[in-house]
């Protein structure tokens, strides 16, 4: 692609779950939630912290696909930092890909040397980055802390931050959110199963931010509640600038909040 890839480039096809043509050969395509748990499955595969987790020069110096290739089959290296699926990542990508690329994609690949074309397009370290940074926009996944954070800094913002969810809602798995927007909608299994993974999920934020919009409108009606801030609107933007924002404390205060 001709642009830097962003939120803000790809807004015009992410509106309404438009395909992006990469370049002639390679076209990506909203992941629907059909596919979703087969999706999820491969998706570790794009979001390893790569420079953070293997703390190994020869490693840091690799980009994330060669990485992936040396990786592959490697179970000495899964053994060592005890992680079971990475010798597989390889296979979770050409997965993804089989996913995103439309149904008449032709994947190619060398056994040894593990290059790969997705219709006689070699995939290169540089195109792989940017493949993967848009099929990360383009199905919301949530991927956006520094690159080269140190691995336990990341490892206790994940677990403050699961405490976070844990506190301030009941845990729901995806049927449980299917079954919502099902109710909420007032529509049928099949639409919800051609729906994007994207828009899934941002309708499932909507909904809920309209029922709590009306929840504190009704309370604040009623006279029996007040509110030290506006009531904000439930049409306002659902994006969240910083998910980490309220966990990014000093040493002390982030190891409370594990505790």
């Amino acid at each position: 692609m001709s642009v830097e890839i962003s939120k803000d480039t790809l807004f015009p096809y992410l509106i309404y779950n438009k395909e992006i043509k990469y370049n002639e050969h390679i076209t990506l395509y909203p992941i629907k939630m059909k596919d979703i748990i087969t999706f999820q499955q491969y998706q570790i595969a794009l979001t390893l912290r790569k420079d953070a987790i293997f703390q190994d020069k020869q490693i840091i110096k690799m980009g994330y696909l060669e990485f992936i290739k040396y990786a592959c089959r490697n179970d000495e290296l899964a053994q060592k930092y005890n992680m079971p699926l990475l010798p597989f990542y390889y296979d979770f990508i050409i997965g993804v890909l089989q996913l995103t690329c439309g149904e008449d994609v032709e994947i190619k690949y060398n056994t040894s040397t593990l290059d790969f074309s997705i219709n006689d397009f070699l995939v290169t370290d540089e195109v792989f980055d940017d493949i993967r940074k848009i099929i990360m926009i383009q199905n919301d996944i949530d991927f956006d802390i520094d690159e080269f954070m140190n691995i336990d800094t990341v490892k206790a913002l994940e677990k403050a931050r699961e405490f976070e969810a844990k506190k301030n809602k009941e845990k729901a798995d995806i049927e449980d959110y299917i079954d919502s927007m099902i109710i909420g909608l007032k529509v049928t299994e099949d639409y919800v199963s051609n729906l994007t993974i994207r828009k899934f999920w941002r309708y499932i934020k909507r909904i809920n931010k309209h029922e709590e919009y009306e929840a504190c409108r009704s309370g604040q009606m009623s006279g029996m509640v007040t509110f030290k801030e506006p009531i904000q609107h439930w049409m306002t933007s659902i994006e969240v600038t910083d998910k980490y924002e309220n966990l990014k404390t000093d040493e002390e205060e982030l190891r409370s909040k594990i505790e």
